[in-house]
Formats: C-alpha cells, sequence, structure tokens
C-alpha cells in the first residue's frame, strides 16, 4: 500500500519485498519490475531502508525504454508504542534520487531530488488495524507536495489479512485520490505473499493514474 505504517522489522531482523509495480497514466505506461524494497531493523525502534527499481516505460506510439529508477534512501524512527501510548506513532523522511545519468538521458527518470518528511499513526484492536499517514514532499525545481493517506486492515480467512485505502496527493491547482485494495497472504514464518490495485479519482493530469497495481513476495528473517 502506498500509505505506511510506524511498524518496524525488529532489532537484526530483516524485511525485503520484491515486487512489480505497474502504473498507467494518461498516454504513458511505467513498470517497476523487479522493485527491491531492502528494510532492516536496527534496535526495535528504528528501521533503515533502501529502495532500487529497475524502470520500463513507454510513451503511447512509441517504443519501450529501460533503466535503472531513482533509488529511496529511508530512516523511520517510531518513536510511541501503543503499549505505552495507546498508540504507535513514526517519523520516516525519505530521500530519493536518480542513480544513473543514463536514465535521465532516455527520459525513463527525471533529474533532480525529493525529500518526504511524513508521520505515521497506528493502532490494532483484535483483528482489525489502522494506520494513517501525513507528510510534505519537497520536490527540487518543482511545487512540493502535501501527501495523506488512511488504511485498514482486517483478516479475512486464514493466513490473509485483507486491506482497504484512501490516498490523497494536492498540489496548487491539482488533487489526486487513490483507492486501493490489497492483501497480504502470510504463506510462511518467513514468506509472503503481497497484491494490491488501485485507480485515481481528481484532476485529468499528466499525475493522474488511471491504473496502478503491485505484485509481489515479502521475506522477513
Amino acid at each position: 500500500m502506498v500509505t505506511d505504517d510506524p511498524g518496524t522489522p525488529g532489532d537484526g531482523h530483516w524485511e525485503i519485498n520484491l515486487g512489480a509495480i505497474g502504473t498507467r497514466t494518461p498516454g504513458h505506461w511505467e513498470i517497476a519490475a523487479p522493485d527491491a524494497d531492502i528494510n532492516y531493523g536496527w534496535g526495535e525502534h528504528i528501521q533503515l531502508k533502501v529502495d532500487v527499481p529497475w524502470l520500463t516505460t513507454r510513451d503511447d506510439g512509441q517504443h519501450w525504454k529501460s533503466d535503472l529508477g531513482d533509488a529511496a534512501l529511508g530512516v523511520k524512527w517510531r518513536f510511541l508504542d501503543q503499549d505505552e501510548a495507546g498508540v504507535s506513532v513514526s517519523t520516516y523522511p525519505q530521500y530519493t534520487r536518480h542513480l544513473l545519468e543514463s536514465s535521465i538521458r532516455r527520459g525513463v527518470t527525471a533529474d533532480g531530488h525529493q525529500l518526504f518528511l511524513p508521520v505515521e499513526v497506528a493502532r490494532e484492536t483484535g483483528s482489525f488495524s489502522v494506520a494513517a499517514e501525513l507528510g510534505r514532499n519537497f520536490v527540487q525545481g518543482g511545487s512540493g507536495q502535501w501527501q495523506a493517506g488512511v488504511v485498514a486492515g482486517h483478516a479475512c480467512g486464514g493466513e490473509v489479512e485483507c486491506m482497504a485505502e484512501v490516498h490523497t496527493t494536492w498540489a496548487a491547482g491539482e488533487r489526486q485520490t487513490l483507492l486501493n485494495l490489497g492483501l497480504h497472504w502470510k504463506l510462511s514464518d518467513s514468506v509472503a505473499l503481497l497484491a494490491a490495485a488501485g485507480h485515481d479519482f481528481g484532476t485529468r493530469s499528466e499525475a493522474h493514474r488511471d491504473a496502478i497495481f503491485y505484485l509481489g513476495v515479502q521475506l522477513t528473517r
């Protein structure tokens, strides 16, 4: 899901998400496959993250082109726990920029960098979980964006958790609201299947996602 939560892998533990992300915007396809989202728990309350995709894109009527996509580096710090405060709260700064000049020359990624500064809040009650995130994305050479999202999860049989999400992005003169459905299917203690699909509602622009989907596997140890 797009909205993050305050959860961390735990001290010395890894959480690796290997997946494919497809996005259709007006006149354009973008596929990140594979997308490697690698997370490590440094203590019980800190998570270190690196996310690097191989990106393939195509404008309608043009040829496909691919290269290494933008890399994201992040540090999550959960400073409140539900056991003590009734809710879990974290902050999760993330810095994103291209790694290769060739990806810019080919038109796969854009020049510049971004810094996302969010806060996450979550609470679990029985078989239900709810998480919310609010943050500001600062874009070099462009207008910044505010982002806010809420995702709710519920056990829907066996080892499957079903999720529903509403996520909004807004900047000057534009607003996009993503409605997203997903699932987390635990296949074993260390392997889970992840899937999601959604659609944007809002201003018709280059950023409007007619469709977005994710399919991947989560490895933990």
